[in-house]
């Protein structure tokens, strides 16, 4: 049987948020700084992402204080890029790409020996085809001894650790890999139902409770409905807040007990006609994800992204997915790899460019840091309470699975909803359909990383 190598040390390791420093504590002493390199003969570092990722680059403008919310602190982002460009005689650059375009150039520009950047944003299910497929390093191959990623993480954290190495760089911020509910609140006060927030502060927000509120919406009003979003994307989500599984050791897993009886309870809710909304057809992701917007649903999956893209015109506020019976840890969604800088294989020392950017992310103490983050995403969400809410979810109750790092496992999840959509799954049937395609995807996506 295959077996993986160092299978036994794979751990995935978390950040989470310094409530602390979020609330205003003053900022530990400054961390000694690591001085390795100094002049770097006019090289440009390159940083590739769907999105500008530093806010300011060597030769671009200053921040304006007619648009910057944060412009005292945007302003030390600043200069200290001009100060790190000068101290080490180089260009920091933003090089931008569509998210689809990312693992075809980083792929192509790494077998063609000329990587396209030297750090490129590499989202969660982008970063184990990455290692798998040799294009980018592992931290521990280049970053210097004494470094502050492996030391305090005051600017910069390792992640996506696998086979006992870190392969992503992600500096100190607010994590909002995740996903959380929103509640209509009108929709909610209309029906009589209990609020979700005092359930959840009670420590009574659990899949009974939940489904309880879902009928009596459907009951109360037939314009609206107890649940929208995506299907699939519910049914993992459930599956970690009852403590389920989709892997175990790198095995289809999806008959574990806990992921069972999630499986079950994903069943009543789109077997039962009305309570989800069904926007064109489960395999429809983007029309379902974005029917809350319609605003007849009392609950919906959001993501912070999506609450910052979307016109919200109705009261809603935010809150984990209710915990199943299984669920004494307190997971309230599933995660992967969590989005962090890559360095693709074959970039002219490497050890440069780690020590430019972490040199770049010392601009500020870890508590101005969270106070640029919050003031930044304040804005989405209708309250201070609703933000650190959202902060404290997607900071500590995210459950790892390998599963979710490999492109396309989990959409086996929508497939499943179709069928309990349709009635023609049941749990029992679906763990049985899609046991044998899905362990077929998880040892392709090991391929090379396998021993005989």
């Amino acid at each position: 049987m295959k077996r993986l190598l160092l299978l036994a040390v794979i751990i995935f390791a978390a950040c989470e948020i310094d409530m602390e420093a979020l609330t205003g504590s003053p900022p530990r002493p400054e961390a000694e700084e690591v001085e390795i390199i100094r002049d770097m003969g006019g090289r440009t570092i390159r940083i590739a992402a769907a999105w500008p990722y530093l806010p300011f680059v060597t030769d671009g403008p200053p921040p304006d204080p007619a648009v910057s919310l944060t412009y005292e602190l945007d302003r030390l982002i600043y200069e200290q890029v001009q100060l790190v460009s000068r101290q080490y005689n180089i260009r920091i650059t933003n090089i931008p790409i569509s998210h689809g375009d990312i693992m075809p150039t980083l792929t192509t520009s790494v077998m063609a020996g000329n990587p396209f950047a030297e750090l490129v944003m590499l989202d969660g299910e982008m970063i184990f085809p990455a290692i798998t497929g040799n294009l980018i390093y592992a931290l521990e191959e280049f970053v210097p001894r004494g470094s502050d990623i492996f030391g305090e993480e005051r600017f910069l954290s390792p992640s996506a650790r696998f086979v006992d190495f870190h392969w992503a760089i992600k500096p100190f911020a607010i994590s909002f890999d995740g996903m959380f509910l929103g509640v209509n609140m009108d929709i909610i006060r209309a029906s009589g139902a209990d609020n979700p927030l005092a359930l959840y502060e009670s420590g009574e927000w659990t899949f009974d409770n939940f489904y309880e509120i879902l009928q009596l919406v459907n009951r109360r009003d037939d314009r609206n409905y107890g649940l929208s979003g995506a299907p699939g994307d519910i049914i993992t989500h459930l599956i970690a807040a009852n403590n389920g599984v989709l892997t175990e050791d790198f095995a289809y897993a999806m008959d574990n007990p806990a992921t069972m009886r999630a499986l079950g309870f994903a069943h009543r809710l789109f077997n039962t006609s009305g309570l989800w909304l069904n926007a064109h057809g489960a395999t429809d992701w983007n029309s379902n994800f974005f029917a809350f917007s319609e605003g007849r649903s009392a609950f919906f999956p959001i993501t912070e992204w999506a609450i910052a893209e979307t016109n919200i015109n109705f009261s809603f506020a935010i809150i984990p997915f209710p915990g199943g019976p299984d669920n004494s840890y307190g997971y309230s969604f599933m995660q992967g790899f969590e989005t962090g800088l890559g360095v693709p294989r074959g970039t002219r020392n490497p050890a440069e460019v780690y020590t430019v950017f972490e040199a770049i992310q010392r601009w500020g103490s870890p508590a101005q840091k969270l106070q640029r983050d919050t003031a930044n995403i304040s804005n989405n969400f209708p309250t201070g309470r609703d933000m650190l809410r959202a902060v404290d979810i997607l900071g500590r109750q995210g459950k790892f699975d390998i599963g979710m790092a490999i492109p396309g496992f989990n959409w086996m999840n929508i497939f499943i909803a179709e069928g309990f959509i349709n009635g023609s799954l049941n749990p029992e049937s679906a763990v049985s359909r899609f046991r044998q395609p899905q362990q077929s995807l998880l040892d392709e996506a090991l391929r090379g990383w396998l021993l005989e």
